[in-house]
């Protein structure tokens, strides 16, 4: 067993002044979801739409201001230890890759002599951090998985030192598992095509993008304020904190592992290796509910569609719905309960005519879909972000309570 003290929150409002005060107060506050509850999705039919809801994983933050590091004074104490039977890391899938050029001639002869040699790399490969609490009580491990332009950092501590999900999972019995996206930060990316274009191997216009995020793209598409600089009167996110967001942001990389983004959005299916790689991870697991942050929103549903056992729920957050799903693709994901789950400050409709579609569809087919906006059930002002949001934890315990009622339920059936 190892027991660590680790970063967590106090309780807002001044009711209680313990850890599990703060429990109380965040269960007190939130509601239980329902059904085709009216929230907030982007419609995955339009093409302008996805694109910005692609933007959107950007994982960015958005405000200009003073930069100061994150210090480890900011960093909030728990009040109690959090006791693990285990914790580690691992790589999931991935494939060796010829590499022509190494690029370790350019330091010099001879650099270029001991390690310039054409040779073999690996690519694909995803990489995944865990914890396990002492007497897990969760029949499900739950599996989290970024948005484009941010790394597995999104599920950890906050940007203004609360606890983040990683841990409170974990606190709440789940054992917790954070993946990297293949071609993201520590799962590595391609390298090749960029050295080739260089040597002139390939044509410029065969370079693969790299999508760089902005402040000011990710104010608008984070929805912290109505214009950049200007946040919701009632906004959740930690704004003053912003710049620690901007900090996890990363170039996007995902290119080299894509030919299309915009396909990645509008098709179930998909040769991702990020999407492979978590359908394994469930499978190898013996069972995982998956869950998908804005551009790796739909990836829970695309590693569905892969064919394996082991998913046991998907959780699409801040996410549209597919409208092109084959009867038979529906039948299939009418076997996992699919929660999609958005937040505040939508310009549109919500749930759009194409989630209530796809819910009509799956449901129909004996499935279980289930739409939750946090504003139709009480919680105001959260952002995309809003596992980082100050209210995180109450949002985490809506999911919590959907976890219990359509996955772990139907588990402890099943068992």
């Amino acid at each position: 067993m190892l027991t660590i003290e680790v970063g967590g929150e106090a309780p807002e409002g001044g009711e209680g002044s313990t850890f599990e005060a703060c429990l109380n107060l965040t269960r007190k506050r939130s509601r239980s979801p329902t059904k085709n509850n009216g929230g907030n999705a982007m419609p995955m039919s339009s093409a302008g739409r996805r694109f910005l809801l692609c933007a959107a994983a950007l994982g960015l933050g958005m405000l200009a201001g003073n930069v100061r590091a994150q210090e480890l004074k900011d960093v909030q104490a728990a009040k109690t230890p959090l006791a693990l039977e285990q914790e580690g890391s691992f790589y999931v899938g991935g494939h060796a890759a010829h590499v022509a050029i190494t690029g370790w001639d350019e330091l010099g002869p001879d650099f270029g002599r001991m390690f310039g040699m054409p040779g073999d790399t690996t690519i694909g490969q995803m990489y995944v951090q865990f914890q396990k609490p002492v007497g897990w009580q969760k029949n499900v491990p739950i599996v989290f998985l970024h948005g484009c332009c941010l790394s597995s950092k999104t599920w950890e501590t906050t940007p203004d030192g609360r606890m983040g999900w990683y841990e409170y999972f974990a606190r709440m019995g789940f054992p917790t598992y954070l993946a990297e996206q293949s071609g993201r930060a520590r799962s590595g990316f391609d390298p090749s095509g960029f050295n080739e274009v260089r040597a002139g191997e390939l044509t410029p216009d065969k370079q693969k993008r790299v999508l760089i995020p902005t402040y000011q793209f990710a104010w608008s598409i984070f929805r912290f304020g109505p214009k950049y600089g200007s946040p919701w009167p009632d906004e959740q996110f930690p704004i003053e904190q912003v710049d620690q967001l901007y900090k996890q942001m990363i170039p996007d990389l995902i290119l080299t592992e894509v030919p299309s983004l915009g396909k990645e959005f509008s098709s179930p299916t998909t040769d991702n290796p990020t999407v492979q790689n978590i359908a394994e991870l469930a499978k190898d697991l013996g069972g995982a509910i998956l869950v998908g942050h804005s551009q790796s929103s739909g990836m829970p549903t695309q590693a569905v569609l892969k064919g394996m056992p082991g998913i046991k729920g998907i959780i699409q957050l801040e996410t549209g719905c597919f409208t092109n799903l084959t009867p038979p693709e529906v039948s299939q994901l009418a076997k996992v309960p699919m929660l999609v789950m958005v937040a505040d400050h939508w310009g549109t409709p919500q749930p759009p005519p194409e989630c209530n579609a796809e819910m009509a569809r799956i449901n129909k087919a004996g499935g279980d879909m289930t739409f939750i906006s946090l504003p139709a059930i009480g919680i105001h002002g959260n952002s995309h972000m809003f596992m980082q949001d100050k209210n995180n934890l109450q949002v985490a315990d809506v999911i919590i309570k959907w976890i219990d009622q359509h996955v772990e339920h139907k588990t402890a059936q099943a068992n």
